[in-house]
């Protein structure tokens, strides 16, 4: 905004009389310029020692209002000046600095255009010219600066006769720039182009309206600066502007490298006993980053006292500059939702990199709460003989999902695929037996493909059941890459700091979904109960009069199991995977008139819940206060890029839907070619015959070409009709053979008009 102060100097008339111009060139780019927006203070110096009548005023010059007027701003202007920070002196003053006072140019927030007169001054060169810019982009004018001195400026308008004239100049033995020379008059039409749209400066406007709609296409950014300054830029320019804007707003790649050891720093500080650690390869140059492991304390602590202890592992690519892998441990919440414990940054997906993410986390994990933690994963390179290192007594499962597609290549048909989810689906060994020898009967080869995979990885009837769990597919980590698309093609620091927001503001979400919740069982679990009391009813309990009506037998006339309703257990190892009660129990415990969500174990209630919700991330500061970090700058680390444009979308499998629900698959539609317009078949594969070619027999073509090499020609005039060479001979009504090739029709004939 434009702050000026009234002035009746005359002293400007000559506008040359205080000031000395130089013929010099001046080597600054105004196109790369920087504007300083900042208010220079002008700082006073009170050292008097005021007597103590000065605090005591006898009289005074201000009288007392008699009208009933309102109040306003205005009634105090006489006084002080709007800016406080700006020493204001009255004509009447005996300051030393008594003098001429110009009113000084602040960069406008966009309310108020820049506005020029004679007089005006600037803090320095290059702020001049940066309002030289913004006045040519609000008035829409062609201005450019036509000469640019050591000490001053001309501009002009591009129209050759246009009479606007703008020249700042240098104030001799003063520290700032002045406008002596003003013509703010124009005769030139308006055009769509503008010297002044230069990348840097469109970029600089453009980060608002980016920072909010980052995905704005060029399209709009073309429209809006029509809309704003009445330039039409190109598809380029408004292309290298985004780039640039966005680039302002998320940080250069690069750079922020130098800073990540900060950032560190700062996590640490701000959230208490958390793991951020850095590894880093040494060179010529310096450090070069390796990893970054991220483990808050929010997190940590909260899944190791209030979850099962079941951990999902899983890595996914990221897409920025610098490439990389993000590694992720997510756990489940007392609802089956997912739970982020831990991630890391990684150079690439390796077992030395799968085991350093591993014992550091469980390191993490075991300080908090010691247990014996499981872990789901697909077979990812070097993650299964990472997990194997950590001992025999770690439980390791695969993801069925992924395992079965990988066996699905080699025996595809749904008839397999049934009989492989029933086996993975049991929950004892004798029916896990009988599903595999059904498969062992239909195909000898995948029963032996599947032997050889441990049982205890992918089936439920060999899971322990230390965990309480029977998840069988790794969904709560590819939910989490979900979830965090938006960040994997950012910067270091704001892809970490993404992440950290993302989690912050999940934890604040599902604790107020939860308060609203009346239930005393997180509501998944409750519907996952509500569905197996309904097949409760078809089972029998018996009970065998053990003094705390806790042993029963359940049949359904075929199928008998024991539950024991002390120890929670029922022999068909539902209720022992889970923790919650299966139908058979349900049963029993309805006979003992009892409510089943009474047996339902202790993770899955509300208040389990809402204690894991209950550890809240704490706020980190921005990187102007950030401390200093005194050892050397991390550089970025080296990637080789491939030919060709970066794919930034995943490859899909062959059984995963590659349209979208809405659209049908090419196969599944009726072709309709666009050359011959008939259907079966599309322009492609028409081969270049139109559609009275392939009305021709079967076999029309081939006679045709025997006529030909006999050598048998028609005889126009003759009474027989002959052939031509590749066409028939058909006697007309006039007795002249017409000569027919192939598609064409005959002419029809009296017969036929008849």
């Amino acid at each position: 905004m434009t702050n000026v102060r009234q002035n009746d100097d005359d002293e400007l008339e000559n506008e040359d009389s205080y000031y000395n111009a130089s013929d010099e060139e001046d080597d600054d780019d105004d196109d790369d310029c920087y504007i300083d927006d900042s208010e220079q203070d002008e700082c006073v110096d009170f050292s008097v020692v005021f007597p103590p009548e000065t605090f005591c005023p006898v009289d005074t010059n201000v009288g007392a209002m008699t009208t009933n007027t309102p109040t306003t701003a205005a009634d105090f202007r006489y006084e002080f000046h709007e800016d406080s920070d700006v020493l204001h002196t009255p004509p009447e003053s005996e300051d030393e600095e008594l003098g001429h006072n110009y009113p000084t140019f602040k960069m406008s927030d966009g309310s108020i255009g820049v506005q020029f007169h004679k007089g005006l001054t600037f803090n320095n060169k290059q702020q001049a010219k940066e309002a030289i810019k913004e006045y040519a982009m609000e008035t829409m004018k062609n201005i450019y600066i036509k000469k640019n001195e050591k000490e001053f400026l001309v501009a002009k308008c591009d129209h050759s006769g246009c009479p606007f004239h703008l020249r700042i100049s240098k104030r001799v033995g003063n520290e700032f720039w002045q406008i002596v020379s003003f013509i703010d008059e124009h005769a030139c039409h308006r055009t769509p182009r503008n010297r002044q749209a230069k990348t840097n400066y469109l970029a600089k406007k453009f980060v608002s309206t980016l920072r909010h709609t980052p995905e704005m296409k060029v399209k709009g950014l073309i429209a809006l600066a029509i809309e704003k300054w009445g330039v039409k830029l190109s598809h380029d320019q408004a292309y290298r502007a985004k780039l640039k804007a966005i680039e302002i707003i998320q940080g250069a790649g690069r750079d922020q490298f130098i800073y990540l050891r900060s950032y560190a720093d700062e996590l640490r500080e701000s959230n208490r006993n958390s793991t951020v650690i850095i590894q880093c390869d040494m060179a010529n140059v310096g450090p070069i980053f390796q990893r970054i492991y991220v483990c808050l304390e929010a997190c940590k602590a909260a899944f190791a006292f209030t979850c099962r202890p079941l951990i999902g592992l899983d890595a996914c690519f990221l897409k920025g500059e610098h490439g990389g892998q993000l590694m992720a441990a997510v756990g489940q919440d007392g609802n089956n939702q997912m739970f982020p414990i831990a991630y890391a940054v990684v150079e690439a997906e390796t077992k030395e990199s799968w085991q350093w993410f591993l014992n550091l986390l469980l390191e993490d994990l075991n300080n908090v709460q010691p247990s014996q933690y499981a872990f789901i994963s697909d077979q990812q390179k070097g993650l299964v003989p990472a997990i194997q290192n950590l001992g025999n007594h770690v439980e390791q499962r695969l993801c069925v999902k992924h395992l079965r597609d990988n066996w699905s290549k080699k025996y595809p048909g749904m008839e397999l695929k049934e009989v492989f989810w029933m086996a993975a689906r049991a929950t004892t060994v004798p029916a896990w037996e009988r599903a595999m020898n059904r498969l062992k009967a239909m195909n000898e080869k995948a029963w032996k493909d599947m032997k050889g995979v441990p049982p205890a990885m992918w089936t439920r009837s060999h899971f322990k059941l230390d965990t309480q769990s029977d998840l069988q597919v790794n969904n709560m980590c590819e939910a989490f890459n979900r979830s965090i698309l938006e960040y994997r093609d950012k910067p270091i620091i704001t892809l970490l700091e993404g992440i950290k927001h993302y989690i912050t503001k999940r934890i604040g979400t599902q604790k107020d979904l939860m308060q609203r919740y009346r239930g005393n069982i997180c509501p998944i679990i409750q519907e996952k109960l509500e569905l197996t009391k309904r097949v409760a009813d078809r089972w029998q309990p018996t009970w065998h009069h053990d003094d705390d009506f806790a042993i029963f037998g359940v049949t359904n006339g075929t199928e008998t199991y024991i539950v024991n309703l002390i120890q929670k257990t029922c022999t068909c190892r539902k209720w022992d995977l889970t923790g919650i009660p299966c139908c058979h129990a349900i049963a029993c415990i309805w006979h003992n008139k009892k409510e089943p969500e009474d047996y339902v174990s202790s993770y899955y209630r509300k208040s389990t819940f809402m204690a894991t919700y209950s550890h809240i991330i704490l706020p980190t500061n921005g990187p102007q206060l950030w401390r200093i970090s005194r050892t050397a700058a991390i550089n970025p680390p080296v990637v080789r890029r491939a030919i060709g444009r970066p794919k930034k979308n995943r490859n899909k499998a062959n059984d995963e839907k590659k349209n979208p629900p809405h659209v049908l698959p090419s196969d599944l539609k009726t072709k309709t070619c666009k050359k011959c317009h008939l259907m079966g078949h599309n322009k492609r594969t028409c081969g270049g015959k139109r559609a009275a070619d392939r009305l021709i027999p079967k076999g029309g073509n081939k006679k045709a070409n025997k006529s030909d090499t006999q050598g048998t020609n028609c005889a126009s005039g003759s009474g027989a009709g002959g052939s031509s060479a590749g066409g028939f001979g058909v006697q007309g009504s006039d007795g002249a053979a017409t000569i027919l090739t192939q598609g064409s029709q005959p002419p029809p004939t009296q017969d036929s008009q008849t």
